[in-house]
């Protein structure tokens, strides 16, 4: 069996554990089906590599407008503040879980206090905040605060969106939102029936109006009539992401006719394919509007190592190194190590290597430097001259590198 023999069925069975007895019931690609979608991606991907933008390792296209929060996020400099944990929509594709938690959360830590998150963003260096939900605008009062702290806070520096369904939006609110310094707002449209009315309250009052969906196979046709809408109507940016399968979900996406596929979590093949026509057909048609797919694999990997790399600067000694794919690596006598940065709320269980920062508040956070890996014997000259090209061996790369292209239909 081969490395990608052992990984692909290690992927599977992490997928059949996560659904349990709902696996058997999904519907994965034939071989057949599998080769025959992969051919068809194969040749978008080619005409796209000559006529568009492939980055971030060929896991976002098109990448040559990308509106200012997804620089940012492409990147690895930004936050996401996950402000509350409701909804007034019931949109099924929503990867979230709507829990009704009212603490606001970010990287697994609770910020209770506006002034706390303003100084965790400042302590790290983010130059770009996203505030999500949730539906922010549910609590209207509590993100205007978030934001304001923020922007006092950090000044210009830092970039602010925030995500919204809109429905709830009013002029006065767009201005409310503008003063407290909010630069970017991204509308899923999918939850008002692919209307644009509520979106127009925003065009001319917070400067950039972003519209950020699912690719919906079964919309992609009302996708095509609505890009000239869209730009017409002011919007700077179309942002495409893959259908996935949340456990939580599975009931609303599953009894659908999609073709599920497997990976670090499973996604909806027929998405990843609506969003590649998306890309190219607004090229082809000279549409005035940037369509950025953000596929599974960037978020799966590029997220995850800004992820680690953000509290590097507090655990990382000046002997050792930071990977690509956001690890420390510590060399010692002819064996290599490598640990992550890992973000913790005060009084959480952490091993003895940490740094500790008290917020305004009084409450703390904790950097735990935590190994990743044992101790792996290496030729001493390995890294000696160490470049990106450079052959590695298998029990090295995943700490190395990030891996290029869009995920295997299998």
């Amino acid at each position: 069996m081969t490395i990608m023999d052992n990984h692909r069925s290690a992927l599977i069975a992490a997928n059949r554990q996560e659904y349990g007895r709902h696996y058997n019931f999904l519907k994965f690609p034939t071989r057949k089906h599998a080769k025959t979608a992969d051919a068809e991606r194969g040749e978008l991907l080619v005409w796209l590599r000559e006529n568009a933008e492939l980055g971030c390792r060929d896991t976002k296209v098109d990448s040559r407008r990308l509106s200012p929060g997804c620089r940012t996020c492409a990147a690895g400099s930004w936050s996401c503040l996950f402000i509350n944990g409701r909804c007034n929509a019931s949109c099924f594709y929503c990867p979230a879980v709507q829990d009704g938690t009212d603490e606001p959360m970010s990287n697994g830590i609770p910020f209770t206090m506006a002034g706390d998150y303003a100084e965790y963003v400042e302590l790290f260096g983010f130059a770009g905040v996203s505030i999500s939900g949730g539906e922010p605008l549910l609590t209207l009062d509590r993100t205007l605060g978030y934001l304001s702290a923020v922007r006092r806070r950090c000044g210009n520096s830092a970039h602010l969106w925030m995500y919204t369904n809109g429905t709830l939006l009013t002029r006065e609110i767009a201005g409310e939102l503008c003063d407290a310094g909010l630069d970017e707002i991204r509308f899923d449209i999918g939850a008002a029936g692919y209307n644009l009315k509520k979106l127009l309250l925003a065009v001319g009052v917070i400067p950039t109006v972003t519209v950020e969906i699912p690719a919906v196979p079964e919309e992609e046709a009302l996708l095509r009539d609505k890009l000239v809408e869209m730009a017409e109507a002011g919007v700077r940016h179309l942002n495409l992401h893959q259908l996935r399968l949340p456990p939580h979900n599975l009931k609303h996406l599953a009894n659908r006719d999609y073709t599920f596929v497997h990976g670090e979590k499973v996604t909806v093949l027929e998405s990843e394919l609506a969003a590649l026509r998306l890309v190219r057909h607004a090229i082809e048609q000279g549409i005035d509007l940037p369509v950025n797919y953000c596929s599974f694999p960037y978020k799966q990997r590029f997220q995850q190592a800004a992820a680690r790399r953000r509290g590097i600067p507090f655990i990382r000694a000046d002997n050792e190194t930071v990977t690509e794919a956001g690890y420390v690596r510590v060399l010692d006598e002819g064996r290599v190590q490598y640990f992550e940065a890992v973000t913790l709320p005060a009084g959480s269980k952490h091993g003895a290597s940490v740094f500790e920062k008290s917020l305004p508040s009084g409450r703390r956070i904790i950097i735990e430097k935590r190994p990743v890996s044992g101790p792996i014997p290496v030729d001493p000259s390995l890294f000696a001259g160490f470049t990106p090209q450079a052959p590695l061996p298998d029990a090295l790369a995943r700490f190395e590198r990030i891996p290029a292209g869009l995920a295997d239909y299998f």
